[in-house]
């Protein structure tokens, strides 16, 4: 097995509304550790596409965006999830996550 393989055995904590705080940090170290590109795409938004790229640069990047939405989905409880499951890109979850439970941490 691979050392990118072993992050997959790194449990992630599971938001259900509550301590946000907490769930933010250890989500975001999670995300990180799975390379700065990963991270990056979180961070620095990306625009979905229509149709899966071709070109090797996109593609990346799409492979990354569904990494990190992957990431965040299997973070979130059932109750959680129905709330971002429409969303595409990993900014969009991230985003409406934090800002529907800012300061209830």
């Amino acid at each position: 097995m691979s050392n990118h393989e072993g992050m997959g055995s790194i449990k992630q904590p599971i938001f259900n509304g509550n301590n946000l705080t907490f769930w933010k940090t250890r989500t975001r170290a999670y995300i990180q550790s799975l390379g700065a590109d990963v991270w990056a795409i979180l961070e620095g938004g990306y625009q979905y596409p229509s149709i899966v790229p071709t070109d090797l640069a996109k593609n990346k990047a799409y492979e990354n965006n569904a990494k990190v939405v992957n990431a965040l989905l299997r973070s979130l409880s059932e109750s959680e999830f129905v709330k971002v499951m429409q969303l595409n890109t990993t900014k969009e979850i991230w985003d409406k996550i934090i800002q529907s439970y800012e300061g209830d941490s």
